[in-house]
């Protein structure tokens, strides 16, 4: 064992070394784009020449391209094979210099070999049975840095003999192909598909299932180097991860962004219908959201979610959620999905959240996140009908997700014990109520409920953060508040069911009621139509009367401060 060899290492060179191997694939990618465009498209395409001369011709150019495209996979995977090696070299250095650190601050020498040796210690004026127990202490302190070392130095090892005979399956596929044989590339493309999961697992991250604090423990322990590298390398994981602090989230997010918002476009061009429609909405959502990362400043916006699946998933924060006192998380309701409407409403609502706190309670730091982290039901035209019933589905499956999303608040917060808020709008307040269903509850102090068809409880008592922490809202001219439920029971005699449980804004649902304006009535044919604008004034600080400012308060941890409202 040489621990200078480790010690004094450089694995960022290796990691350069892969960044440079992907910029060639990109050149060749861009380069294999301008032949097809140029060359062999005309070819097949626009038969600009006929005969067998140019269908040979065709035919030769197209072999060249595939060529190409194979060219430019095994160069990103072998950029992907130096990266991984660097980075878990640079976590076992690291481990090294931890351990080394630690001896040497408590006195003890480590040699080149890796040989620990204890302080001396003037023994003269001790007891026998203190001297012996002394160096039995620093026997065992010894033996556990030796430990740590030795351990550091075989996972280099073993990192450096794996990822070695993972360079030479490469080299040796770069052999065959230049005689022409290209039958084992898929031995090498599998090999490298599955080093990403693997690397990340040798790093100790915890599974898909593992709780949020367990998440941050592990990503604290790595050093900001490689914590910078790793996200580098899979910002789609990492800034999708709750435990992960918000700020390497977003900084995860910003460099997907572009990646995610090329590769909806390259699968836009050549869609059609219900897919090309789907398509251009996550385009522009995309786009819109990173219209406003790039002007927005005060409050800053942290885009702490990102991700293409189902109907899209954002998540934006204005406020760092880690150091702020107060955490709001806003759920959206039907029809939400990741789009331009999504980027510009929701964005705003939670926004003016973050404004009007900040304007009146200005010393109560705060973060307003707009969380769409699940599938909100999509209606095509139709407001409701009879088989919106079984939509409670969707809050069921976006329940657990949202509940891990504010775990992962309450990990990250540098305080510990942040205020947070739940708000669910519409359909995302079953979301809310179904998150605080869920074992453990949901790890909020507070719930608030606009412009709810039913939170899937009976009372606000059923949440789980008590009757007196549940504040409701429902415009007069709301129509979603008013839907009936499909049967009412019994045991409820005339209390009014909304669609999804008790009427929030029934006087017997208990909880807090607070004021918001009646909103423009458009009557049933405005349900039937879609045109409900009562429902959308509920963060609006022009149109919702005093609803924004009851919201921000609660949201400040001033619920005293509401201006209540008659409940129904």
């Amino acid at each position: 064992m040489r621990l200078p060899e480790l010690r004094d290492a450089e694995p960022l060179l290796m990691t350069g070394a892969g960044d440079s191997w992907a910029a060639l694939a990109d050149k060749i990618t861009t380069r294999a784009g301008e032949f097809g465009a140029y060359l062999h498209r005309p070819l097949v395409q626009e038969q600009v020449w006929g005969g067998l001369t140019a269908e040979t011709a065709a035919e030769r150019l197209g072999r060249i391209r595939w060529y190409m495209n194979i060219a430019t996979t095994e160069l990103d995977s072998v950029s992907t094979v130096l990266r991984a090696c660097g980075e878990e070299l640079l976590n076992q250095q690291d481990l090294l210099k931890a351990a080394l650190a630690d001896a040497s601050g408590a006195g003890y020498k480590v040699a080149d070999d890796g040989t620990v040796t204890a302080p001396t210690v003037d023994t003269a004026h001790m007891a026998p049975g203190d001297v012996g127990m002394m160096h039995r202490d620093q026997a065992a302190r010894a033996q556990e840095y030796a430990d740590r070392i030795a351990e550091a130095w075989r996972g280099a090892q073993a990192a450096d003999k794996e990822y070695a005979a993972k360079i030479k399956l490469f080299t040796d596929a770069a052999n065959r192909c230049a005689k022409g044989d290209w039958s084992h590339l898929a031995i090498e493309l599998a090999t490298v598909g599955s080093i990403e999961n693997e690397l990340l697992t040798h790093l100790g991250m915890p599974d898909a299932k593992a709780p949020a604090d367990a998440v941050h423990s592990w990503w604290t322990s790595l050093s900001p180097t490689l914590r910078g590298e790793l996200i580098e390398d899979y910002p789609q994981l990492l800034g999708n991860r709750d435990g992960i602090p918000a700020i390497d989230r977003d900084r995860a997010n910003r460099l997907y962004l572009p990646t995610l918002l090329d590769s909806l476009e390259t699968d836009y061009a050549g869609s059609s219908g219900d897919e090309a429609a789907a398509l251009k909405d996550k385009i522009e959502g995309v786009r819109g959201i990173q219209e406003r990362l790039e002007r927005e400043r005060k409050p800053y916006p942290f885009l702490l979610g990102l991700s293409a699946e189902g109907n899209g998933r954002a998540i934006v924060s204005y406020g760092n959620p880690d150091t702020s006192k107060n955490v709001s998380a806003y759920v959206p309701g039907l029809n939400t999905k990741l789009s331009e409407h999504f980027a510009s409403s929701d964005l705003d609502r939670a926004l003016n959240v973050a404004k009007v706190v900040q304007k009146n309670y200005p010393t109560a730091s705060t973060a307003s996140i707009v969380w769409l982290g699940y599938d909100a039901p999509q209606l095509d035209g139709v407001a409701w009908s009879s088989t919106e019933v079984a939509l409670e589905g969707d809050a069921k499956t976006g329940a657990p997700a949202y509940n891990g999303f504010l775990n992962g608040i309450r990990a990250t917060n540098e305080s510990g014990s942040p205020h947070v808020t739940a708000i669910g709008h519409s359909y995302g307040s079953l979301t809310v109520g179904q998150a605080t269903q869920l074992p453990g509850g949901i790890p909020a102090d507070d719930v608030i409920l606009v412009g709810s068809p039913g939170a899937g409880v009976d009372r606000a008592a059923d949440l789980g953060v008590g009757a007196d922490h549940v504040y409701v809202g429902a415009a007069e001219n709301d129509q979603v508040t008013y839907l009936p439920g499909l049967f009412q029971q019994p045991e409820h005699g005339d209390e009014k069911m909304n669609w999804f449980g008790t009427d929030p804004a029934d006087s017997r649902f208990g909880g807090h009621h607070f004021s918001v304006a009646p909103g423009r009535d458009t009557g049933v044919w405005g349900l039937v139509n879609g045109d409900t604008p009562a429902h959308s004034i509920y963060f609006d600080p022009r149109d919702g009367g005093g609803s924004l400012y009851n919201i921000a308060s609660v949201v400040a941890g001033h619920g005293e401060a509401i201006r209540t409202a008659a409940p129904r």
